[in-house]
């Protein structure tokens, strides 16, 4: 009897080596849909600025008027596959400005906080340098910070602190 030649032949699978798996595949999706809501989420006028293909535009437009949540799922796959279509580079951009934009805000937010939080615990040198870098604001500072420390001590409502923080927040940042 003749030996039967084997039918597997492993230098056919080599030219699939090339492409992602079909993991890889489905991690760019999600990727791509998560960019979508995320772009989305930022609002309708960014929408409509992005200069986007007009399907997508309108697909982005329409997941907010969306209440279920198999059907906003359902569109969400439909956005990302919409998303394939042109560079997102763009969208990504946008997206990553939003976000550094919005932690940019927080870090000023607890900037301001600790100076606040500094005059009114009792920081008389942040105080005065305050009042030498900024010597038109320096007399209602002083007051404020004076009037906050009262608030404090007495239990009272911060109203002052209150105040004392969105002077500061106005302050241009030199220190």
């Amino acid at each position: 009897m003749a030996k039967r030649k084997s039918t597997y032949r492993p230098e056919e699978f080599d030219e699939f080596e090339d492409r992602p798996s079909r993991s890889q595949l489905k991690r760019d999706m999600i990727a791509l849909q998560q960019l979508g809501a995320d772009l989305a989420a930022l609002g309708d006028k960014i929408v409509k600025e992005a200069d986007l293909p007009p399907e997508v535009e309108k697909a982005l437009l329409l997941i907010k008027t969306m209440t279920k949540h198999e059907a906003k799922r359902r569109h969400m796959q439909y956005v990302g596959k919409l998303m394939r279509t042109f560079d997102t580079t763009h969208v990504c951009e946008l997206v990553e400005a939003a976000k550094l934009g919005h932690s940019i805000k927080t870090n000023e937010f607890k900037r301001v906080e600790s100076l606040r939080d500094r005059l009114v615990g009792g920081d008389d040198d942040l105080l005065q340098t305050l009042f030498e870098h900024h010597p038109e604001e320096g007399r209602q500072l002083r007051q404020l910070t004076l009037g906050a420390r009262r608030e404090n001590a007495n239990g009272k409502p911060p109203k002052n602190s209150r105040a004392l923080f969105r002077l500061l927040r106005s302050l241009p940042d030199e220190n």
